[in-house]
């Protein structure tokens, strides 16, 4: 497994018509997020208005979990849904979306073959949580807290705001999150 950090303070937070966005990373290295040229994208948001509309993203999939908060995202003509604290919704980018409810929220887009899961945790300070790596890419994002990614070869420390992408190199790698402060972890496995 490779692992590559970005830390907090390499990331740019820039603001959209509801509140700000801050890309965690971008694939390949050296896509545009306005050119649709990624495979796949990671940010979070929040929504600072209690009523927003959703950029339309042709032939983008995109899977929303909230950090905090509380929203009802409505996708017309499919569906309506309400998230809480690590719920999560998927939805096609050209869909007409809206979405009623103050909150922040992590934020996967995917195009062509790619598709993503993504899920949320809080891991208390000592615990220690079994990951195995079975899509090609994972990547890791400590809201809150601080965690150590803890594999044989490997210990790196994730504080408050950093992003690590790990890489397969083999099938079923296992590694193991350590809480160094009780942490909100968010997890995207992304297959490409």
């Amino acid at each position: 497994m490779q692992i590559h950090v970005t830390k907090k303070t390499q990331l740019q937070t820039n603001t959209w018509q509801g509140g700000t966005t801050k890309q965690l990373c971008i694939y390949p290295e050296g896509a545009v997020y306005k050119n649709l040229d990624f495979i796949f994208r990671i940010s979070t948001a929040t929504i600072d208005v209690e009523q927003s509309a959703f950029t339309v993203l042709p032939s983008v999939a995109r899977d929303l979990m909230l950090l905090t908060g509380e929203m009802v995202i409505t996708h017309k003509g499919h569906h309506t849904k309400q998230l809480k604290k690590f719920d999560t919704d998927s939805f096609k980018g050209d869909w007409e979306t809206t979405s009623m409810g103050k909150a922040t929220d992590f934020n996967i887009m995917t195009r062509g073959n790619a598709k993503a899961h993504v899920k949320g945790f809080t891991l208390p300070e000592k615990a220690n949580k079994e990951l195995v790596l079975a899509s090609d890419v994972i990547a890791i994002y400590v809201y809150r807290g601080e965690v150590r990614v803890e594999q044989p070869t490997i210990k790196t420390i994730l504080q408050e705001g950093d992003v690590a992408l790990i890489y397969k190199q083999s099938i079923n790698e296992a590694f193991s999150l350590h809480g160094l402060r009780t942490a909100e972890v968010a997890i995207a496995q992304i297959y490409l």
